[in-house]
């Protein structure tokens, strides 16, 4: 169960950010939620991300971390430095993307599933569309997006809906530390390939635990697709690629146990 003043470290992962990283939201968040820290990935970025972080740093210098990696290693990397960074200084982490795509008002809800449903240890947002909520994406993204859950679903046996919503929470716990002890294999699908590893962790630690326990989907109530997104159509054959990369990659991970 939860406490109520359990802290969570969001990770940010940032590379040329400086125009369109909203920082009065990141600012309002910290003051609305007495539970939050913050940690930005400064990603090698080429442009003011620097700047523009190093002030939101001096603005609550208790409550923002900024961790600079001094060439561009990809969101991937990005995301397992600054959660390896929050697991040290929060029992619960995450990670979110830059561009509030999920407005930061979204984290309570995610958050609150910890104490709700008994024994999950990862939260992953996902982008429903229903009656009610307030997802908007293009049609070409969303169906290819589905078809890569698909997919990458089959293929790797994870069963998730949306794999690639940049909203998820996670519990700091050995399996977590473990997944994230090494670099992951692939740079664009790196949200699967956490799932695989968990799944190849848990499939032989002799447990009974599967990843269906562990990871619990939560809807998202608003997320809007943003301009300036560095994701293309075409990465799509991409992501299947590093599908296969990271298929081929599972027996090693259940050798870990």
């Amino acid at each position: 169960m939860m406490s109520g003043g359990e802290r969570l470290m969001l990770v940010i992962p940032c590379y040329n950010e400086a125009a369109r990283l909203d920082r009065d939201a990141f600012m309002r968040a910290l003051q609305d939620m007495a539970w939050l820290d913050l940690c930005f990935v400064n990603d090698g970025s080429t442009d003011d991300t620097a700047r523009v972080l190093r002030e939101l740093a001096t603005l609550s210098p208790t409550r923002v971390d900024v961790l600079t990696l001094p060439q561009n290693r990809g969101k991937a990397e990005a995301v397992r430095q600054g959660l390896q960074h929050a697991s040290e200084r929060a029992t619960l982490c995450g990670f979110w993307d830059a561009d509030l795509s999920a407005p930061l008002s979204e984290l309570p809800a995610l958050r609150a599933v910890f104490e709700r449903v008994s024994d999950v240890d990862w939260v992953f947002g996902i982008r429903l569309k229903a009656l009610g909520r307030h997802i908007t994406r293009g049609a070409l993204r969303h169906y290819l997006g589905r078809l890569f859950a698909t997919v990458a679903s089959a293929l790797l046996n994870v069963g998730a809906y949306d794999t690639q919503c940049g909203a998820k929470l996670f519990r700091v716990t050995p399996l977590l530390r473990t997944v994230i002890s090494e670099p992951f294999l692939s740079r664009w699908i790196f949200d699967v390939e956490l799932l695989s590893r968990a799944d190849s962790l848990l499939r032989f630690a002799g447990t009974g635990r599967v990843l269906n326990d562990l990871v619990f989907e939560q809807p998202l109530s608003v997320w809007h697709h943003q301009a300036g997104s560095k994701v293309k159509s075409t990465d799509f054959v991409r992501a299947l690629r590093e599908v296969l990369l990271v298929r081929g990659g599972r027996k090693a991970w259940a050798r870990r146990v």
